[in-house]
């Protein structure tokens, strides 16, 4: 799974400098996109041994393509959940078991 934006109703989806796949658990609130991926070398499949986490700080533009998106990440898990500490980030309410 990879995290995009949706543009406008026609289901434009924009990638945009966001992580690539395999993103496996994401969250969100009205300040922050937050989301875990497992990182893949080349052509192959996902390192499931290593994990980086990323959050995304929501703007009221976020919808415009000429904008461009702020990532911050990667993160190992210690220093994102001081990040989530300090910065009150959403839980992950979307786990996609199966790509953990």
């Amino acid at each position: 799974m990879t995290l995009c934006r949706s543009v406008g109703t026609d289901g434009v989806c924009v990638g945009d400098g966001l992580p690539e796949p395999t993103v496996f658990q994401a969250g969100a609130n009205a300040q922050y996109i937050v989301f875990a991926r497992h990182p893949r070398t080349s052509a192959k499949r996902p390192d499931r041994s290593v994990t980086e986490f990323y959050y995304i700080s929501r703007t009221a533009n976020e919808w415009d393509v000429a904008v461009r998106v702020s990532v911050s990440g990667p993160f190992t898990e210690s220093e994102y959940l001081e990040e989530k500490r300090r910065l009150q980030l959403p839980e992950f309410s979307k786990v996609l078991a199966r790509l953990k």
